[in-house]
């Protein structure tokens, strides 16, 4: 199951979203075009870049601004809906950054990429730009306005459209402007029941609750196992079902909807 791309800074201060006059302006004017933002990060200092997911090295620069690229190593779930590749382009990073960083190298997830710098700027910040699929061509190509602008084979995407923010991970100090969504609560899978859980019609309390006999042969046979042969209105603690689709914290089951609140994720 592809995971969520979330955003790589645990504190996010967007101090130049993609219409920024200081900069970035000419990126999105020009044609092509990419969607770039600054992180500032908490301080003055250097906050560290993390791998969200497991991403692939595929091109480091350093005859000019430090720039790095990587992709997901795997197909994930971006802002728009969408599941595909992802590729993400950090500029500024100090040269200590660079000592060990190989093309085909593999950040598993929950490690450090880098670290906000200042090469090519004046104070430290990541200049960050997200595309889709893989590198096109040496993943860059300069604009009609003169920018370098990221290349990917799928395109360049808004942040926005890529990135989920989670809450848990990121603590968001400032979102420059940019609406980013929160990343789902629940998702689909196999889920069991931690208390016992009405199984209803529709998503939401307003639906009536289903009886025994209204559930699934193969709810109804688990529940018996459950309980010792009584019957129960519902699905019991315990419990394991499948989930197929999310409306906020309401989960589709064969036999209905749930309230995922009343159970954990196990697959």
């Amino acid at each position: 199951m592809a995971e969520f791309f979330t955003y790589p800074l645990r504190e996010m201060k967007i101090t130049q979203n993609y219409k920024g006059t200081t900069s970035h302006l000419p990126h999105t004017t020009g044609s092509p075009k990419d969607y770039p933002i600054d992180d500032g990060g908490k301080n003055t200092g250097k906050d560290p870049i993390y791998a969200t997911c497991d991403l692939v090295v595929r091109r480091v620069y350093t005859a000019g601004t430090n720039t790095i690229w990587v992709r997901t190593a795997e197909k994930v779930k971006i802002a728009n809906g969408k599941t595909d590749y992802v590729v993400m382009m950090l500029i500024h990073p100090d040269n200590e950054d660079f000592t060990k960083l190989k093309v085909g190298a593999t950040f598993k997830k929950g490690s450090i990429i880098c670290f906000e710098g200042s090469d090519g700027a004046t104070a430290n910040h990541i200049h960050i730009a997200v595309g889709l699929g893989d590198l096109k061509g040496n993943g860059w190509v300069q604009n009609s306005k003169g920018k370098w602008v990221l290349s990917t084979t799928g395109g360049t995407i808004k942040p926005e459209k890529c990135f989920y923010i989670d809450r848990e991970f990121t603590n968001v100090r400032s979102m420059g402007g940019i609406a980013f969504k929160d990343m789902p609560k629940y998702t689909t899978g196999t889920y069991r029941a931690t208390a016992n859980v009405n199984v209803r019609k529709g998503a939401g309390t307003n639906y009536k609750a289903k009886t025994f006999k209204q559930l699934t042969t193969n709810a109804q046979s688990k529940i018996l196992k459950l309980t010792g042969g009584e019957e129960a209105n519902g699905y019991v603690k315990g419990l394991t079902f499948t989930v197929s689709k999310i409306k906020n914290n309401w989960g589709k089951t064969p036999s209905g909807w749930v309230c995922l609140d009343y159970a954990e994720k196990i697959k």
